[in-house]
Parts: structure tokens; sequence; C-alpha cells
């Protein structure tokens, strides 16, 4: 079966800015340079990554396929999970419990798809109007409260629970709209090719945008909080992604797609058990680490072959 091959090569860069991203490159040379990468540019991959699943769930369009496609991501989670149970699992059934429900590290993605996606499921049949407000609304909240929370207007119990990722960073917040943005472009595809030309200078304004209010937010909110949502990640999302998807490079070849996968959901492994050798050398780490993943995540590929629900 035919596919576009640049979606293919997007979601290999975006797999290695995930892995970047964590591994905090460059802070051992600069943390400014770091802070525009990993607080800025990186932070751009998990919205087009759902931006393409959202693009592609638009053949979600029957019952059988979501309650296939519900199956497939499920068994997904739970593999993964599993696989880092020794990591995760400890003697308190609270946090276990917690972990189990919102995913260990990056599995966080698969279980905010899962649930995001079956938001949008029994939502699609809403006008596109709407369900673009109702996207963009819960998204700016979503940042409204990561920024509350950065800034630190309340004290004790509540500014804790305001710092939890899971507050703001969450499928009803983060998954569910982009994921619908991606929905939308493909259920509107007609009316967006015919007003839209998305250009490469069109990409480098929207980086820009970025980059714009990272710095922003290092210089003037916080330069150690972390920045999971940004308002200019909604604009630029999208617009990354159809500079892509219009690039149309056709082939038969699903491989790209699934080590970008592979390598998303192995890197972490490699984190926790190399970060203790890699102490104030980030950038030797990151090099390391996604070298490492890309390795096993070729051996992943291979192993999929026959197991199937591995990627």
């Amino acid at each position: 079966m035919e596919r576009n091959l640049s979606i293919d090569i997007l979601k290999v860069i975006l797999a290695i800015a995930v892995v970047f991203l964590h591994t905090r490159i460059f802070y051992d040379l600069s943390t400014l340079l770091s802070h525009v990468f990993v607080q800025g540019i990186f932070r751009l991959a998990v919205p087009i990554f759902l931006v393409i699943t959202g693009y592609y769930f638009f053949y979600i369009n029957s019952l059988q396929r979501y309650k296939t496609w519900l199956k497939r991501i499920f068994i997904l989670y739970a593999v993964w999970m599993i696989f880092y149970l020794p990591i995760w699992w400890t003697k308190s059934s609270s946090y276990n419990f917690s972990v189990l429900y919102n995913g260990y590290y990056v599995l966080w993605y698969i279980q905010g798809v899962l649930l995001g996606g079956s938001v949008l499921y029994f939502c699609r049949a809403i006008n596109a109007q709407k369900l673009f407000i109702a996207s963009a609304v819960l998204f700016l909240f979503g940042v409204m409260l990561q920024q509350v929370g950065n800034l630190h207007l309340f004290q004790g119990q509540i500014d804790t629970e305001l710092n939890t990722y899971t507050v703001h960073r969450n499928f009803l917040l983060v998954s569910f709209p982009f994921l619908t943005l991606g929905f939308l472009l493909n259920k509107c595809q007609d009316t967006v090719k015919n007003k839209i030309t998305i250009k490469l200078w069109h990409v480098i304004v929207v980086i820009i945008l970025v980059i714009v209010e990272s710095l922003a937010n290092y210089f003037f909110i916080s330069r150690k909080e972390s920045l999971d949502q940004m308002f200019s990640l909604f604009i630029a999302a999208p617009i990354i992604f159809l500079y892509f998807l219009n690039k149309k490079i056709l082939g038969t070849n699903k491989e790209l797609a699934s080590l970008s996968t592979a390598i998303f959901l192995i890197h972490p492994f490699f984190i926790y058990h190399l970060k203790g050798y890699f102490l104030n050398q980030q950038t030797l780490f990151s090099l390391v680490v996604l070298a490492c993943s890309i390795f096993a995540g070729l051996i992943l590929l291979q192993m999929n072959k026959k197991l199937k629900y591995l990627l």
C-alpha cells in the first residue's frame, strides 16, 4: 500500500527530538541554548505526533474500526507498561495505580491517544467549527494551568497540585486538542487545500514563534520549570505537519514510521540505565542514548514482524 514517506521522515525527526528533550541536550554547554531546544523547538514533537495521529484517525469511521483501533492501542500500552514494570513498580499502591493509569514516562502519550482518541471518536459528528473551538478552549485552559503553576501564584497543596504534570498534561487538555486539529485537517482538507498553501517560510516563522515564547518564559516566568504546553504550539504543529504532508514523497515501506515508534518507546530504557555514567555530560549522554535507541529500534523492527504488537 502506497504511503507518504515525507510524514515518516518527519516522525523520525520528531522521535529524535523527543530523545534530546528528555536527555536535556546542550545543558552542559549552555543553559540558554539548551532551553531554546529542550523547552522550545523540541516541544513541537509531541503536538505534531498527535496531529499526525489525528489526521489518520479520521479513517476510524465505524464502530468496528474503532474497536480494532482501541484494542491495538491498549495492547501496545500494556506491552510497554509491562516492559518498564521493574523500573516504575514500588511498594506504594497509590503510586502504582497513578503510574498504571497515567503511563510511565513517554507512555502517557499512548494513554493520551487512547482516551483522547476515544473522546474524539464519539465527538466526530459535531460541527467542525464547534469541535475546533472546543479543542482550542481546552488547550488554552491547559496552558494557563501550567503557567499559573510555573508562576507559583498559590501556596501549599494548591501549588503542588498545579505543578503536577498530569493536571495540565493529560488526554483532555493536550491529546484531544491536537488529535482534533489533525482530524479536522483531514475532514476539511478540500477547504484547507484551496485556502492554505504552506511554504518553508511559514515553517520558519512558526518555529521562531515557539522560540520567542520559550525565551519569554525563560526570562520572565521560570528558568527551571518545564514547558509542556505553549500557546504557539497550537499554531505551529498543524502548519509544520501540512508542510511535510504536501511534500508527497511516495513509497510502500513503513519501516521508517515503525523505527520512529521504536525510538520513542525504547529510549527511556537507556536513559534510566545510562544516566549515572554521564553526570554533567548531557550532550554526550544525548548522543549515546540516541545511538542505543536507534540500534535497539532496528532490533525491535525485526521482532515486531513476528510479535506484531511491539510497535
